[in-house]
This record gives C-alpha cells, structure tokens and sequence, in this order.
C-alpha cells in the first residue's frame, strides 16, 4: 500500500516538474490580479447563460495550464487543477 502511494506522489511530482514553464518558477509568480480587490465574480441567473460563463472560464483556465495528458491518471490531476483554479478564480 505505502508503495502505491508513494509511486502516486512520484508520478504526480514528475508532472508537475515535466509540465511547469520555466519562466514561472523563476519569477516568483507575484502578478498583480487583473482584477480589483472589491470586484466580484458575477454567475448570471440564467441556466444557458451560467452554462455559457462556465465553459468560458473551464476554456480560460485550460489555455493557461499545459496540454491534457494521455495517462489517465494524470488526467484526473490534471482535472482537479483545472477545478481548483476555476474555484479560486469564482470564490477569489
């Protein structure tokens, strides 16, 4: 059991190094926000729109990240990044 998780945090961390751009880690990712510190996120009401709102901002984060990987295990991480990011992007 201890061998399967620790070669699960192994091919985790290696995504991680493998897929991190190299210009980030040397830039102390200190951007400033695009947004104020009073603006809030606003979900529209409506069902098609919310939809809409979502898929654009799934589509936004995706273009930021690496390509989505082949291994199915990696592509459950991969999913959970984009999920963590779009939260803090929504709850921010």
């Amino acid at each position: 059991m201890e061998t399967v998780v620790f070669l699960l945090v192994a091919l985790a961390l290696a995504y991680v190094v493998v897929y991190t751009p190299v210009g980030s880690v040397f830039s102390g990712s200190q951007e400033p926000s695009k947004h104020g510190a009073n603006d809030k996120v606003v979900i529209p009401e409506d069902s098609a729109l919310r939809r809409h709102f979502l898929s654009q901002l799934k589509a936004e984060v995706e273009m930021e990240l690496p390509p989505r990987p082949t291994c199915s295990m990696l592509k459950r991480h991969h999913d959970s990044l984009v999920l963590v990011e779009i939260e803090k992007r929504l709850f921010a």
